[in-house]
């Protein structure tokens, strides 16, 4: 990989592989096979923050945690997410 290819170090849900991003194409390899893939993402989060946010909501994690939030709130006084607030910040 060279630094001016457009290609540059990103995140993604599949933590345990590395990520790449040049523009709205997104890279995943496995360190340990070498293997990877590209994929198209409607969204480049990269390119504004409202993109940014457009990109995250078409993830399926952030919509799980979104639908937990919504669920702790409504049916459990938000306790799980007060519980998770002073574990993780305590």
């Amino acid at each position: 990989m060279h630094m001016n290819d457009g290609w540059h170090p990103s995140i993604g849900e599949k933590f345990w592989l590395n990520h790449r991003r040049n523009g709205h194409f997104h890279e995943e390899c496995d360190p340990l096979t070498g293997k990877c893939s590209t994929h198209y993402d409607q969204h480049d989060p990269y390119e504004s923050p409202v993109e940014l946010i457009k990109h995250l909501a078409d993830s399926k994690l952030v919509q799980g945690v979104v639908v937990l939030g919504v669920i702790d709130h409504l049916f459990n006084d938000g306790k799980l997410r007060k519980k998770a607030i002073r574990t993780l910040f305590g």
